[in-house]
């Protein structure tokens, strides 16, 4: 193969979208560590292994679980922080914009590591005292589910700058990743409380699937706005936002 065939066929394979083929090893990652969890669960019941359930637990914090979910936002705040440096002065929507999702979904990822949304059951608790009543789920769902609508509508808002299939893929995506972290986990929340465990394990894995799902959608769109290619005369990678 010659010089000439050779960067060609280089400059063929960064034509493709390679985010897509990082898409897949991420899609294929999250589905790796969904099984493992069942799988060490079940065998969790016949030979305790305590130290490689907790590893990949999707139930628990610090871990590979809790490591991949934030990974997973890190890069979707990546892409977002690509965008905002590639937009131009009058590029629509602008750069604030972009640094807008960058910190929402950096904030989530750092929510991930340090559970700060546990932090709102104080609040839930003290709403509850004030109203007198009684929740049926995590004492943190209540103030959060104030907090995600808040965001929803600022999202909403912003989202109407965007392309159309930009602007459709990622509230799919915040709807998929608000169906697991708040839906689903104020189910598994009610679950808890009335010691339902088995369905308790498997709304968890629903919870996670959809979180890390959601992630993997606005990646999958991101990388259709924010293109790698190949620059046809020196062949070399180049990074730029998609034109329309």
């Amino acid at each position: 193969m010659t010089d000439i065939e050779t960067r060609d066929r280089f400059a063929g394979e960064l034509a493709r979208p390679p985010a897509r083929r990082v898409l897949w090893l991420a899609a294929g990652g999250t589905a790796a560590l969904l099984f493992a969890d069942l799988a060490t669960r079940a065998y969790n019941h016949y030979d305790p292994i305590p130290a490689v359930r907790r590893l990949v637990n999707v139930d628990v914090e610090a871990n590979l679980a809790t490591w991949w979910n934030s990974t997973l936002l890190l890069a979707v705040a990546g892409v977002a922080l690509t965008a905002a440096l590639l937009s131009g002065r009058d590029a629509r929507p602008g750069r604030l914009s972009w640094l807008g999702l960058f910190g929402a979904t950096a904030l989530l990822s750092i929510d991930e590591t340090v559970s700060l949304h546990e932090r709102l059951g104080e609040v839930g608790r003290s709403w509850k005292e004030w109203a007198g009543g009684s929740l049926p789920t995590h004492a943190w769902v209540l103030p959060g589910a104030v907090l995600a609508a808040g965001g929803t509508a600022i999202a909403v808002l912003w989202a109407r700058k965007l392309p159309r299939d930009l602007r459709r893929g990622l509230l799919a995506a915040l709807g998929v990743y608000l169906g697991g972290a708040l839906l689903t986990e104020a189910f598994n929340g009610w679950a808890h409380a009335h010691g339902h465990s088995t369905v308790l394990m498997l709304g968890t894995i629903v919870e996670e699937g959809l979180e890390m799902g959601g992630c993997l959608v606005a990646l999958a769109v991101l990388g259709r706005y924010v293109v790698l290619e190949a620059d046809p005369e020196s062949g070399r990678a180049a990074v730029r936002l998609r034109d329309g």
